[in-house]
């Protein structure tokens, strides 16, 4: 097995994260991968959290199939990755692991996050393209955007963090709080 340097193995996918951030179309993403070996993408979570977790999409019909998906029901933007530096290459494995970071929004019902992703782009030896994109991202949130329940939970959230934040600050009691517990003036 020959040796590539970490700048060969960067450009496959760093190529990959270019076209996926600039919104390419879906013919110039399916050009980064390879057709032979046949490509995998996974993204990592429970089937029914959302239609494009938990399976492989396999094949470039399979990969056709899930950038689809993604672009049907997610909007994505804000991209951008780890500096160069920070991504992981495994030269034995013909491996790149990143990290990328951007604002969802689930298209039918408008909830929005912001969202870290790590990805696993595994490469064919003998071309150097993507054999293998896997994702690993924030399941809870897309799941809770989709069935329109994400802001109720980011309100609660914020709602703790505030009362977390004025007690750190000295402020815990406030006057007049405990009048919800005892009853207030009449």
């Amino acid at each position: 097995m020959e040796t590539f340097p970490r700048s060969t193995l960067l450009e496959p996918a760093q190529s990959l994260c270019n076209a996926f951030a600039s919104s390419a179309s879906l013919p110039t993403l399916l050009s980064h991968f390879t057709s032979n070996p046949l490509p995998v993408v996974h993204e990592h979570g429970l089937k029914g959290l959302a239609p494009f977790l938990g399976r492989s999409f396999t094949g470039i019909d399979g990969v056709a199939r899930y950038f689809e998906l993604i672009g049907q029901l997610l909007e994505i933007q804000d991209i951008r990755f780890d500096a160069l530096d920070d991504w992981v290459v495994d030269p034995g494995s013909l491996v790149v692991m990143l990290r990328g970071y951007a604002r969802f929004k689930w298209r039918e019902t408008g909830q929005t996050w912001d969202e870290t992703v790590c990805y696993r782009i595994g490469l064919a030896e003998e071309i150097l393209k993507v054999q293998e994109y896997r994702v690993w991202a924030d399941t809870g949130a897309a799941y809770l955007a989709r069935v329109g329940r994400l802001e109720e939970v980011q309100e609660k959230e914020a709602q703790t963090r505030k009362e977390i934040d004025r007690r750190k600050s000295g402020c815990g009691d406030v006057i007049g709080g405990g009048l919800k517990y005892y009853g207030g003036c009449k």
